[in-house]
């Protein structure tokens, strides 16, 4: 392998995994296809004690990496890579996701804004050409990473870059968080004087939950995670969590979706339905001492 172009950062990309040999046989198989020279990036694959160990079989151009983390929760996962990276550029992306070929190239250059900033990235479901009506629902809930980062303030870790001393500056992720540790982390960072930035055309592309079961483990993960943020010492994210919208909004909202016919809408109401029952339950459960959903 040639030597890293000096002009260019070293960029250390991590991803966690659970679980999930065929994501990351795919995602691997997204960052050979990269514009970015394969010399000056790194891939660091956490595997955050899967039950079959995660391998890499294929020979990308770049070096891949693969180490254990058995702590779980992604973002334990996320700070065993921080570890060992050696980049100047670090960032994360998950191993169910699809990263463009341009994916590095462009959130690199997002980050030579003058201000100190951390880029966050688009992240498309990419949805099958007869979608069920668990992936109609998740199409429409989505990731909404332009508001996300907007509006709300953070960035999901499905995507996002930050210059390495920013985790100097800022601190790494909260480890007891098995989910919001996103936004969590991205109110440090803009606390710390970090702007966040949406970077539109740093795209990686994941695939929807498509059974039943696979989004309710999805709300129970990201009740916990809700739970955890709104107990966290000295209450201090309380007032950054936002309310879910209640059923009566919930309902005007989803059958408002012009662009799902009438047959669509109702089906995705049906999901919505019974995920609200799923997240009701899931506090009940978390209240009486049950441990929180890590998938």
């Amino acid at each position: 392998m040639a030597d890293p172009d000096p002009r260019l950062p070293f960029v250390s990309v991590i991803i966690p995994v659970f679980n999930d040999q065929g994501g990351i046989d795919e995602c691997i198989s997204a960052m050979d296809r990269q514009s970015y020279p394969a010399e000056s990036f790194e891939v660091i694959v956490v595997d955050n004690a899967s039950e079959v160990l995660i391998r890499i079989d294929a020979e990308p151009a770049f070096q891949p990496r693969v180490i254990r983390c058995e702590l779980p929760g992604s973002y334990a996962a996320r700070n065993a890579g921080l570890e060992v990276a050696t980049g100047d550029v670090l960032a994360f992306t998950d191993a169910d996701c699809i990263p463009d070929a341009g994916w590095i190239s462009n959130g690199v250059a997002a980050l030579g804004a003058d201000l100190p900033c951390i880029v966050g990235g688009d992240v498309r479901l990419r949805l099958s050409s007869r979608p069920s009506a668990v992936e109609l629902y998740q199409g429409i809930t989505g990731f909404a990473q332009r508001e996300n980062i907007e509006k709300r303030g953070f960035t999901v870790t499905a995507n996002l870059f930050a210059p390495r001393e920013a985790f100097a500056n800022i601190g790494v992720f909260d480890t007891k968080l098995l989910s919001g540790g996103d936004l969590e982390w991205s109110r440090r960072a803009t606390a710390n004087g970090y702007a966040l930035v949406f970077a539109a055309d740093a795209v990686v592309e994941t695939l929807p939950r498509t059974s039943l079961g696979a989004a309710a483990r999805q709300v129970r993960r990201v009740t916990g995670g809700r739970k955890a943020l709104r107990s966290d010492e000295g209450g201090s994210m309380r007032e950054h969590i936002g309310p879910r919208r209640g059923p009566l909004a919930s309902l005007r909202w989803i059958l408002g979706h012009s662009e799902l016919g009438w047959w669509d809408r109702l089906r995705v109401l049906a999901v919505a339905t019974v995920l609200y029952g799923v997240r009701v339950a899931e506090r009940v459960m978390l209240a009486l001492g049950r441990d929180p959903e890590r998938r």
